[in-house]
């Protein structure tokens, strides 16, 4: 009998594997992250002794929550287990009485979700560009005006709709990622995290509230600058079409596409404009 429970740390290389099954490159670190965040939001689906599948989710206060990895040993799908591991996630998220449920999809999934009563939202690409020299001679004195931490965070509740400075404070402390920013006074604030796998890189959060109008280019390449012998990564938001052509001219070409969905009904939050990259395709 399928059953579903909490989980727990010495479950995570279980969900590391499930994670390489899919080439998703969730890491051990990563995992322990999403059970330091919102220990009771992350599930294991059984039977007897044997796991079979998983879902995390990470709670943003009242206000949202995302419901993140949902994945399926390969050998036991078609058997209901997704269907019931989202059912049970989203129980507890109702329960817990959060106003919004999101989650990010790629287009062969969506209806999956919308059987689950999930509605398409916001279009977003993912896009990748191929690994490149380091340039030369870049200006790190470019951004004289660096943000503090805590306007960073302000900044980022405004673009994204919810407070997510507990995963922010999370990546910097645990050096996961780290940022490029610039803040005048209370005119623009503008951040992007940048995050270095073994193999790849990946950008994001990426917020601009109000920039002077060179000032995301100089940011992408200051960024780029640093990582250039790396791929690199990147979702944006469809409607955001400055992040798009400014993303084309530096040579990132789409690899997929997918939605941005919420449970029922959809929810008008943040600042899309301003979110000029995805935070986490698994945290919002």
């Amino acid at each position: 009998m399928l059953r579903i429970r909490r989980m727990r740390i010495e479950d995570v290389p279980f969900a590391v594997r499930l994670s390489e099954q899919e080439h998703w490159g969730v890491t051990r670190n990563d995992l322990q992250r999403l059970l330091r965040l919102t220990p009771a939001g992350c599930f294991i689906a059984y039977e007897g002794a044997k796991k079979l599948g998983l879902t995390t989710t990470t709670i943003y206060g009242r206000k949202l929550a995302w419901i993140g990895n949902v994945i399926v040993d390969w050998e036991y799908r078609g058997m209901h287990i997704g269907r019931n591991l989202v059912d049970h996630a989203v129980a507890f998220l109702k329960k817990s009485r959060i106003q919004n449920i999101a989650l990010y999809c790629f287009k062969e999934n969506v209806d999956f979700y919308e059987n689950l009563g999930f509605v398409k939202d916001a279009p977003f690409l993912r896009m990748r560009r191929k690994a490149k020299s380091r340039a030369a001679g870049v200006n790190w004195r470019v951004f004289d005006h660096a943000p503090s931490l805590q306007a960073l965070l302000l900044g980022d509740k405004r673009a994204f709709g919810a407070d997510r400075s507990r995963l922010v404070r999370d990546m910097l402390a645990t050096r996961a990622g780290w940022y490029v920013g610039s803040a005048r006074k209370k005119i623009s604030l503008s951040y992007l995290m940048i995050r270095e796998y073994r193999d790849m890189c990946e950008l994001g959060p990426w917020v601009c509230l109000n920039p002077p109008r060179s000032e995301p280019e100089r940011m992408l390449n200051l960024a780029l600058s640093e990582v250039g012998e790396l791929p690199t990564e990147v979702s944006c938001l469809q409607r955001n079409k400055d992040a798009i052509r400014l993303m084309e001219a530096k040579g990132f070409r789409t690899l997929r596409e997918g939605y941005r969905m919420f449970f029922r009904d959809r929810a008008r939050i943040g600042n899309d404009k301003a979110q000029y990259a995805l935070g986490f395709l698994d945290k919002g």
